[in-house]
Formats: C-alpha cells, sequence, structure tokens
C-alpha cells in the first residue's frame, strides 16, 4: 500500500546551529547533536541542541486524537507514532517541523525503530502488527507478530518486536515474547524467529548495550512490583539472563555504550544496571529520585537525561534532568513540552 506524504506547515528553524551554511572549501561542520522528547498531553515534539538548549524548539505534531509516547530517529529524521492517532508523524529535525504523515488506520501506533535513511518500523498493538515504512516515499507493508506489540528495536541486521502480551485492561495476560523480522524480505526471519523472555510479560523497552546485547524492560501489572531486565543475544536469538528489581512502572531503557543500562520509572525514579557486574545497581527504592520518571536517553559524552513528565492533568509542562554519568550530580534542567515521555539524543549531520 502506497501513501501520499502531505507537507504541513512553514518551517521551524533550529538556528545558525543547524541552518548556517560553511565555506565550500572548509572541512564539513560537525554533526548537532540534540535530545528529542516526545510531548504526549502537547502532542509535540521538543527537539533540544545539547550545547545550546536555548535554541530549543516545540514541533506540534498534528494529527486528530494523537497521544504520542514513542519515537525513533536517524540523522536529520525522526519518526513518531502518534498512538490513538493510528498515524506517524515524519519530523524534519534540521527545519524543526513535520514534514508528512503516514496514516495507520486502526493501529493505535506505538513504539518505532529506524532501519536506514528510508525505512523503519513501526508497532500497531491494535492490530498484532508492525508496518514496514518507507518514510521518503510512504510505502507500507504489514507483518503479524504476537498480542500487543509496543516496542520495536534493530540490532545485527534484524527487527525485535517487543510483544507486550496485554489484554483489553492494558494488563499483561502471560509472558512476553520478541519476534524477529528480517527488513530485507520483510517477513520472519529464518531459523529462530521467537525469543522467550523471562518474567511478568509486558516487555516495553529496548535498547543495545556496549556489549552488543539487547536490554529489554518488563514492567509486568500496572499495580505490581514485577519489572525486570532481560539480556536477549541478538544473533543466537535466545535470552541470555533476567534480573528482578526494577518495581512497579519501569518503562524506557537507554545505555551509555559501555557498562551501564538506565531505565526510567514512573514509580521508582531513575534505575541504573551495571553489565560488567550483571546486578541492578539502582534498583526499586533506590532510584534517583525524578518524580514521575517516563524516559531516559544518554548522550555521546555520556549525560544522562531523566524525564519527569510533570502533572500530566493540567497545563504544566515537564522537565529534562541532566545528570552525569555515574547519577551522583544534576548538572541543570531543561524545560520541554506537557507530559513529556520517551526520549533520545541524535546527531544530526550537516547539510
Amino acid at each position: 500500500m502506497k501513501q501520499t506524504l502531505a507537507p504541513l506547515g512553514p518551517a521551524m528553524l533550529l538556528g545558525a546551529l543547524l541552518t548556517a551554511c560553511a565555506d565550500t572549501n572548509a572541512p564539513l561542520p560537525d554533526p548537532v547533536e540534540v535530545l528529542v522528547v516526545v510531548n504526549t498531553r502537547g502532542n509535540s515534539l521538543s527537539i533540544v541542541p545539547i550545547d545550546a538548549p536555548e535554541a530549543a524548539v516545540e514541533v506540534p505534531l498534528g494529527g486528530a486524537g494523537s497521544e504520542p509516547v514513542s519515537l525513533a530517529a536517524l540523522g536529520a529524521v525522526a519518526l513518531v507514532p502518534l498512538g490513538p492517532g493510528d498515524a506517524a508523524a515524519v519530523v524534519d529535525l534540521r527545519r524543526g517541523q513535520v514534514s508528512g504523515f503516514i496514516p495507520l488506520p486502526g493501529s493505535g501506533a506505538t513504539g518505532a525503530a529506524m532501519v536506514d535513511d528510508s525505512i523503519a518500523y513501526v508497532a500497531n498493538p491494535n492490530l498484532n502488527t508492525v508496518s514496514r515504512i518507507n518514510y521518503v516515499s510512504g510505502e507500507i507493508a504489514d507483518v503479524a507478530v504476537g498480542p500487543h506489540p509496543q516496542g520495536v528495536i534493530f540490532a545485527r541486521g534484524r527487527v525485535f518486536v517487543l510483544n507486550g502480551n496485554l489484554d483489553t485492561t492494558r494488563q499483561p495476560q502471560g509472558e512476553s515474547w520478541l519476534t524477529v523480522i528480517d527488513p530485507a524480505i520483510n517477513a520472519l526471519a529464518e531459523g529462530i524467529d521467537s525469543i522467550a523472555l523471562s518474567g511478568p510479560g509486558n516487555a516495553v523497552s529496548a535498547a543495545v548495550g556496549g556489549d552488543g546485547s539487547l536490554y529489554v524492560v518488563l514492567a509486568g501489572g500496572t499495580l505490581e512490583e514485577q519489572g525486570r531486565l532481560s539480556i536477549v543475544d541478538p544473533v543466537e536469538r535466545i535470552e541470555l539472563a533476567s534480573f528482578s528489581g526494577l518495581g512497579r512502572e519501569a518503562g524506557q531503557v537507554a545505555t551509555d555504550g559501555a557498562t551501564r543500562v538506565f531505565v526510567s520509572s514512573v514509580a521508582e525514579g531513575l534505575l541504573a544496571f551495571d553489565t560488567d557486574s550483571n546486578e541492578v545497581v539502582r534498583g526499586a527504592g533506590e532510584g534517583v529520585p525524578v518524580p514521575n520518571n517516563t524516559g531516559v536517553a544518554v548522550d555521546t559524552r555520556g549525560l544522562v537525561y531523566a524525564i519527569e513528565a510533570g502533572g500530566c492533568g493540567g497545563p504544566g509542562r515537564g522537565f529534562a534532568h541532566v545528570l552525569t554519568g555515574d547519577l551522583a550530580e544534576e548538572l541543570r534542567r531543561l524545560p520541554l513540552g506537557r507530559c513529556p515521555a520517551a526520549a533520545l539524543t541524535v546527531q544530526i549531520p550537516p547539510e
């Protein structure tokens, strides 16, 4: 199926950081690293240059009924699934504007991963499918997966889909697992195409660690202290280990590319796992006290951005708490939009 990408609205510039022309004989300027955060109640995307946060912009996403909670980005493009808006917004990070929509009717689109400079995958929890999207041409093709997929990650040439296995009340009805897709053929991968995950179900987020393993957060039931972290070998396609101790309402996971894995938790604050010692070093009851911590990201310098959603029921805005990599010190807070959720950092190359 092919959909037309509809350009929207006037461009919003991120200032000279991203738009200045360089001397044609000079070396290309360095990429600009930005923090990108989706704001659920604001239905917007915050783009914050790491070295110049005063140049931040908030991009309206549009789409009727949209409440985005997830995103993916590569280079100068972000893809934001719009949840009940049943679409994904394509955002030009250089110009700070939505460049088009990908309609995904009935999907409840949640969770995305970029494969390359034209292909991405979006999970459709209402349909038990994922959509392979060409976000340049608008072409879409679906693959059936498990119940309530709500996360996607690309690693080692394969797409791994997080099947939350939730019932109609959004509570786990059994264990979660990963479905493995070969994006080259947009079908289940040859060999092992399903990876069982220990624990309570409700797999919500995954990240690639510095050791190449996948670190998968399983939140369990909303009111239960069931949060776990699974370690998965993406080559052998097996679960290597599973660790308890994440408490209630564990959410997004991010890594520093070395030995630390960070997990956001609405109930527990910011949690941490050490891949050298294979232990939860900041678990339930010991999290960094970030209220309503809905997301986490790490930049190339190892600084950690813990997202505080604020009061999502009112007009107030959230913040990113900027922490040192050892979580010992908070350096500053960056203002975001209404009810911010998932976050990531990305390097935008020069034009």
